[in-house]
């Protein structure tokens, strides 16, 4: 379809739903309490520099929380004239400070029409004032709300998999995750995923890239512009920009030269017609792909054994077996595959832009991901979570930033149109950019405790323990050692016991500021009780034909669950004494027996002497089941959402090998859908 350059309502009238514009309309027609927002651009800061924001107005006795480029926009929300010079107190993507009036071109504008259209498209508030900002400045800019309608924090989840967002290994340390299997807490280091240094990104960092909010800007709002292009729908005049667009766009890059013959952008230009992708949105992906200068060496033509063979989309190229991610990339440019698919082999430039397109196209633009935002994040369709170009979780930065290049204010003027998403339950603010570069080890090289053993024997992985001592030892010493110098460790020392249950905690801090706390169980039995030297046949005895009664203090081998409270105490024998079953709290039980839930055994005269705590493998949540919930809860703790600890981390342990991780993602996967059973 052919999109004709006009004011928003009309463009509107073509191309979005009716319902849209007959809301736009009305607020246009009544025009009743209306708002003059003042929104404010970033103007006139010198190229690599940058705009301060400060907590307070002035230069005296304030802090720099932050700092704005050339062409971010907001919300002026407040301005305060000090010692002459006015500052502004700016809301940009969900910071909020003040800076100087100098470097800020202030537009003032009824409001009320485009608020309405924004609500009928779905956008919530947090959205607004941005998308309120770049109207003014470009009213023909045409923004569509995406309703993913998924959950904000199921998103992040699924998108914190191991391995499926990834950043250099040289990035600051708050850009890179923890999670199990991502870092190694012995030596400090990160798994490396692909060619080139590539390790997990963290989930602070995946927030942010994933959050449309920080990207309202002028330019990096164009990740977010559809990457369709239909030549027949076009003007000769219309054609003639995009060919301007790209030829500023790679000014001073590698495509500004020649392919076999032609110049880059007549090539590019004749292959988007044919593949019906946007010709700048193929040139910033080659950009993205092979670096400015086209230093990829899947695009050399000289690499040992595939001379003579490009890709320049970089398609299969990832590290597998003996091949590394360029010869995995030229193997499938070759066709040795076995496939011929998209014009391969691609032996010449051109052919393999060209195949290369025609795969994007097909596989992406034209299926929904169309978008340079949802080629990385594919959050739509069957497929959701995968099918995802590329594992660099700021490639669609980047890349989006590449085609904002090729537009200059002229093209800037035209009805171009950005799918934005929303999702639900989204925190009220714009998820914050990681800055931190401390080391982030919290774990402990070594925890003992004088003279004793601890049940289980120590693991850097276990935060649990469980000491039985007999009635004479009255006190104790603590000891602990960090893997990492930068962490602290308190909780250590001398310790004085009690008769019966003493709880000790050892407190990591690193030097990041995370916080790890390993405990320590210890049982000082009474005088002539069990295990002590007088008296020892008055002490009250538990025994199970049925389960495991543990000397670490723990009831393990609870194979027929679910199991009622009362009927689970009937699978016990004591002698000299009771038991109760209850809660962690102490309540006496009454439903079903879980993970976390207690054995309480008294002798003759009422007094505790033991405490049993239950463990059910796979049964993280303790409601003595194991479902999708608990595979929630596993998932948590790998993302470092939220950590289990205790019993409940020895519950999710189920292959128990001293690890929380993927593995035992699977195991309990595998035992849902009764492909395996969890060995209890």
């Amino acid at each position: 379809m052919k999109i004709r350059e006009n004011n928003w309502k009309k463009v509107a009238a073509g191309s979005i739903a009716v319902l849209v514009l007959a809301v736009a309309c009305l607020f246009s027609d009544i025009n009743v309490n209306a708002e003059n927002m003042k929104i404010g651009t970033v103007v006139g800061i010198y190229e690599g520099s940058s705009l301060n924001v400060r907590d307070n107005p002035g230069t005296t006795n304030t802090k720099i929380i932050g700092f704005l480029k050339n062409g971010q926009t907001g919300e002026i929300l407040e301005e305060r004239n000090v010692n002459g010079t006015v500052w502004y107190r700016m809301s940009v993507s969900g910071m909020v400070g003040w800076v100087s009036s100098a470097y800020i071109q202030v537009t003032e504008r009824n409001t009320d029409d485009f608020d309405a259209y924004l609500t009928a498209q779905g956008f919530p508030e947090s959205y607004k004032a941005q998308l309120m900002a770049l109207h003014m400045q470009y009213p023909n800019w045409i923004f569509e709300a995406q309703q993913t309608n998924l959950n904000w924090n199921d998103v992040i989840a699924a998108e914190s998999a191991l391995g499926k967002n990834l950043v250099h290994t040289s990035s600051i340390s708050s850009w890179k995750s923890t999670q199990n299997g991502a870092y190694n807490w012995e030596t400090g280091e990160w798994t490396v995923f692909d060619s080139g240094g590539w390790v997990m990104a963290s989930k602070e960092m995946i927030q942010y890239c994933m959050d449309p909010r920080n990207f309202l800007d002028s330019n990096n709002i164009f990740q977010f512009i559809k990457q369709s292009y239909d030549v027949n729908a076009l003007s000769s005049e219309q054609i003639a920009q995009k060919k301007k667009d790209l030829t500023n766009m790679v000014s001073g890059t590698y495509l500004a030269g020649n392919c076999d013959g032609r110049s880059y952008v007549d090539v590019i230009m004749d292959i988007a017609a044919e593949t019906k992708v946007c010709p700048l949105t193929l040139a910033s992906m080659m950009i993205q792909e092979q670096g400015r200068n086209g230093e990829g060496g899947c695009i050399s033509g000289t690499v040992p054994g595939y001379e003579g063979y490009y890709n320049y989309f970089n398609i299969g190229a990832y590290r597998e077996g003996s091949m590394d991610a360029v010869q995995r990339g030229l193997w499938y440019a070759s066709g040795r595959s076995g496939y011929t698919t998209y014009g391969r082999p691609w032996n010449t430039r051109e052919k393999s832009i060209r195949g290369g397109a025609l795969y994007y196209g097909s596989n992406y633009v034209n299926v929904g991901q169309d978008t340079m935002y949802l080629k990385k994040f594919n959050v739509q369709g069957s497929n959701i979570y995968n099918h995802q170009y590329m594992t660099n979780v700021q490639g669609a930065i980047s890349e989006g930033q590449h085609v904002a290049a090729g537009y200059d204010e002229n093209a800037r003027k035209s009805a171009l149109i950005f799918k934005i998403p929303v999702y639900r339950n989204m925190p009220e603010k714009a998820c914050a950019k990681p800055t931190g570069n401390d080391n982030p080890n919290y774990m402990l090289k070594s925890l003992t405790v004088s003279g004793q053993t601890l049940t289980p024997t120590f693991s850097i992985y276990e935060t649990s323990y469980s000491v039985i001592v007999p009635y004479s030892v009255s006190g104790i010493t603590i000891s602990a050692e960090a893997i990492a110098s930068t962490t602290s460790v308190s909780g250590t020392g001398n310790k004085s016991l009690n008769v019966g249950t003493n709880l000790f905690q050892i407190t990591t801090k690193a030097q990041n500021g995370s916080v790890r706390t390993y405990t320590i169980n210890v049982v000082r039995q009474a005088e002539g009780s069990q295990g002590g030297t007088d008296n020892q046949d008055s002490a009250p005895r538990v025994e199970s034909t049925n389960y495991n009664v543990n000397s670490n203090n723990t009831i393990t081998g609870i194979a027929d669950f679910p199991i009622s409270a009362a009927d689970f105490a009937q699978k016990f024998s004591v002698t000299n004494g009771n038991i109760k079953i209850t809660t962690s709290n102490g309540t006496v039980k009454t439903g079903n027996v879980g993970t976390g839930d207690q054995v309480r055994v008294y002798d003759r005269n009422g007094t505790l002497k033991f405490t049993y705590n239950v463990i059910i493998y796979g049964d993280v949540n303790g409601d003595g089941r194991i479902n999708a919930q608990d595979l929630l809860m596993i998932q948590k703790n790998n993302i470092h959402v939220k950590t289990l600890d205790g019993v409940y981390f020895a519950a999710a342990d189920t292959n128990r090998n001293g690890k929380v991780n993927a593995q035992d993602l699977l195991i309990v996967q595998k035992h849902n859908i009764r492909i395996a059973s969890i060995q209890q």
